[in-house]
């Protein structure tokens, strides 16, 4: 664990600053990822996992934590809402840099909710993770053979310019993701951690500036038998909820997504859409290439990463049966 105690002393001056109670804490010397708080004259010792942003999706995979007899105390930068509710639902405290809090000690509750995020530091950039480079690696990520192609031939794949190709492979390299077979080849490792990383920077980076508009079906028979429509011939695919539903018939999709390269009058007029700003269909620009044949939905990595950024448990779930069925093998194998 990272003990660089920055996000711990944000946390407790927060909560002195905004409610005059007293809370401190230190972090062990040692590898055992321990911290004593002290709550009202009372000491505890927590597991703690500390972590920069913590999402509803992170909240089953933080409480698998092995920690013995101690609690469980999550540390953050920011929690998003949702994880913060699931984090309170399961017994596990957390502290937010802004001062946000759940301690449950003896009969002492600290909750403390609704303050703002603090804003964020912004280390120096890896190319890898850019909005150009969250492309690339997407790519990788979905193709996992790409990563053994000339850079000429990545360049082609993805749209990206050849020499961004290079700032995006060394920054890979430079984060330990890139692992040398012979002079001439190399592989994909850390192949897990790189997904986490991608999809922080999805999240982040790369997706806020996805969305081209909302609409919705103006033919209500339409919307009802939405997939009957053939997105293939217009060059559009199912996203989100609706390609999960395809996927699995498990999630039954209240809101439809669809992912294109261009909004234009054959694409409204065959799905029969129309603007409407408290539509249930959302546009998004299609950010990567198809290696050959279009499907009907979105690459199964693009329908789990999106399903997770819902916050939606329903959602998460969905996206843990897309990762178990069609991801796990690809991501968990060197």
């Amino acid at each position: 664990m990272n003990k660089d105690t920055h996000i711990l002393d944000q946390a407790t001056t927060a909560i002195l600053e905004k409610t005059g109670f007293e809370v401190t804490g230190q972090y062990h010397s040692g590898a055992d990822n321990g911290i004593d708080l002290v709550v009202n004259d009372q000491a505890v010792t927590y597991y703690v996992q500390e972590k920069k942003y913590v999402a509803a999706y992170h909240v089953d995979q933080i409480a698998k934590a092995n920690i013995e007899q101690q609690p469980l105390m999550v540390v953050a930068e920011q929690i998003a809402p949702p994880a913060r509710e699931q984090l309170r639902k399961k017994g596990i405290a957390y502290l937010e840099a802004n001062g946000n809090a759940y301690i449950q000690q003896g009969n002492t509750i600290i909750f403390i909710d609704g303050n703002k995020p603090v804003k964020e530091t912004k280390p120096v950039t890896n190319r890898a993770f850019t909005k150009t480079g969250l492309r690339a690696v997407f790519h990788l990520l979905n193709d996992q053979e790409a990563i053994g192609r000339t850079y000429r031939q990545l360049a082609e794949e993805t749209g990206i310019a050849l020499g961004n190709i290079k700032y995006i492979m060394d920054g890979l390299d430079e984060a330990g993701f890139i692992l040398p077979l012979t002079k001439r080849q190399v592989a994909l490792k850390n192949k897990k951690a790189l997904l986490e990383r991608w999809l922080t920077g999805y999240r982040e980076i790369l997706k806020p500036d996805l969305l081209k508009g909302t609409f919705k079906i103006w033919d209500e028979e339409k919307r009802n038998n939405w997939r009957a429509i053939n997105i293939k011939a217009i060059n559009a695919q199912w996203g989100v909820e609706a390609a999960a539903e395809i996927l699995t018939e498990y999630l039954q999709a209240g809101e439809l997504t669809i992912y294109t390269p261009a909004i234009n009058g054959q694409l409204l007029n065959r799905i029969g859409l129309v603007p409407d700003k408290q539509g249930d269909v959302l546009i998004y620009d299609k950010f990567w290439r198809e290696p050959g044949e279009i499907y009907e939905t979105t690459p199964p990595l693009l329908v789990y990463a999106d399903l997770l950024l819902t916050d939606d448990p329903r959602c998460i779930e969905t996206a843990n049966l897309i990762y178990d069925n069609h991801l796990k093998e690809k991501f968990e194998t060197d």
